[in-house]
């Protein structure tokens, strides 16, 4: 194996670990938000967050993908590429930060026609600077591979925002004035958290000589990696922000009160979304450790190196994606009410699912196309995807009586035109002519036994009489010891799907 490959399986397991442990977090810091704000005042926190990531995603989102890549190429000297790095973002955080709070009651009539997002408003600035430092000090670990660090600034944040938000709800109670606010307060604190890890990491361990560069860091060789990731993201975030004002007016439309549309998309985007996202570590550690390795093969021309990657990661990634599928479709909606209470109907979730599916692919096809230096074709899929996914929501989220399973729909299908667009442009640059029968039989294969097993499970844990969080849990301790059985029966592996 080379040592490229391992670098590749060794980052993507690290971040792939905290990305679990972060998640598991998030889904815990949801269940107790859920509890804290209510439906109703988890719409309102869903409905700023978005903002909060397009602003996030202004200031600082190419930023980490070109450090990394430069740092892995070894392009520029090291300490001069993060200073230069750390003055483009705060060129552009501190200037959003006072735009926040001085133009909030403007933005906030604006864009959600309530004043009551003014003080969630001013209480997401104060993150801006925060985020601008540590995008780059985590660009620049993992462009060296050492994703341990920032793995562990990611469980800390999360972490620390559970600590909190389980102490309020122990010590003060549910009943307090201004939730929201306080749930959002949370947002600066956990990135001060991550900032502290990072920084200590780089202060102890600097770039030593031997990792510095041979040319000093030119900013438009900067921007020319950055832009396009940053255009993407922004895409993306401003995306989520117009659907976070779409959806509940076009809700409204098919007959829900504005109360009732709050409520609901309260719990499609904060409740069902964080499931089905959840198997999305692997493919998110995946895109993050495929930039430096991609780029390092790219460099000395190795595209053999580089398909055997695409076939790698694609296989690690059926090998997740297909048994999740499979578990969410069966268990997936009982999960949820049991996490969260959502009570969201079968033809609601079940889209989502199938939406997501692609979407674990397309997150990994992305990563290789940006490792590759071709980070505007992601950017362009992503408009052409989000563009037909906006209209589709606003055709499809007013139908009386059947908007919310509308909104699932939109959602399913960008998630799969996305894939489909990236998948198209890698096989062209790359020339791999990506297998999907092979890719996607053995992991079907060894899902079928947990499928049947799992179905049978719970018809027994039901009759027996079993409490439901009980028998949740016991089927998916079930279904994960079968699968894992089935990977030694059939000798199942990334490779031996790739």
């Amino acid at each position: 194996m080379k040592s490229s490959q391992r670098r590749l399986i060794w980052g993507t397991l690290t971040l792939t670990s905290a990305a679990l442990a972060s998640r598991g977090l998030g889904l815990l810091y949801r269940m107790l938000l859920a509890r804290f704000l209510g439906a109703e005042g988890l719409g309102f926190f869903q409905m700023i967050f978005p903002l909060y990531v397009a602003l996030v995603t202004l200031a600082v989102a190419g930023t980490p993908v070109a450090v990394s890549q430069m740092v892995a190429e070894g392009q520029a000297q090291t300490r001069a590429l993060i200073r230069l790095a750390i003055t483009l973002v705060l060129s552009v955080s501190i200037p959003l930060m006072f735009l926040i709070y001085f133009w909030a009651r403007p933005l906030a009539m604006a864009i959600y026609h309530d004043p009551r997002f003014i003080p969630l408003l001013w209480a997401i600035a104060p993150a801006l600077i925060a985020v601008a430092f540590s995008s780059v000090l985590r660009g620049y670990f993992i462009g060296l591979q050492r994703v341990e660090i920032p793995a562990a600034s990611q469980v800390a944040e999360q972490l620390a925002r559970v600590v909190i938000m389980y102490g309020i709800l122990n010590i003060i109670g549910q009943q307090i004035p201004h939730a929201p606010l306080v749930a959002v307060i949370l947002i600066p604190i956990g990135e001060a958290v991550s900032l502290i890890i990072l920084a200590w990491a780089y202060w102890h361990r600097p770039p030593s000589e031997e990792l510095l560069g041979s040319s000093m860091p030119h900013l438009r060789d900067l921007l020319k990696l950055s832009l396009p990731v940053t255009f993407s993201r922004l895409l993306g975030s401003l995306v989520a922000v117009i659907e976070a004002v779409l959806i509940p007016l076009r809700l409204e439309r098919s007959g829900l009160s504005r109360f009732a549309a709050i409520q609901l998309f309260g719990k499609l985007t904060g409740m069902v979304l964080p499931l089905i996202f959840f198997p999305t570590a692997l493919s998110l550690s995946l895109a993050t450790n495929l930039v430096p390795v991609v780029a390092q093969s790219q460099a000395v021309h190795d595209m053999r190196t580089v398909r055997q990657h695409v076939r790698d990661s694609l296989g690690a990634t059926a090998l997740v994606g297909v048994p999740v599928t499979a578990i969410l479709l069966i268990i997936g909606v009982q999960l949820d009410d049991l996490l969260f209470h959502t009570q969201v109907p079968t033809n609601v979730f079940i889209p989502l699912v199938v939406g997501g599916f692609f979407l674990y692919f397309d997150i990994t096809l992305s990563g290789v196309l940006r490792g590759l230096g071709h980070t505007a074709i992601p950017f362009r899929n992503d408009l052409i995807a989000s563009s037909v996914e906006v209209c589709l929501i606003w055709i499809l989220a007013a139908h009386p009586h059947h908007g919310a399973q509308g909104v699932a729909m939109a959602l399913s299908i960008g998630f799969c035109l996305s894939f489909l667009l990236n998948l198209w442009a890698t096989v062209r640059i790359t020339g791999e002519r990506i297998r999907w029968a092979n890719l996607l039989m053995r992991p079907f294969v060894a899902t079928i036994p947990v499928v049947i097993m799992t179905g049978w499970w719970q018809g027994w844990a039901l009759h027996q009489g079993w409490d439901p969080l009980l028998r949740l849990l016991s089927s998916l301790i079930v279904a994960v010891i079968l699968y894992l059985t089935m990977w030694r029966l059939i000798g199942l592996s990334w490779r031996s799907v790739s």
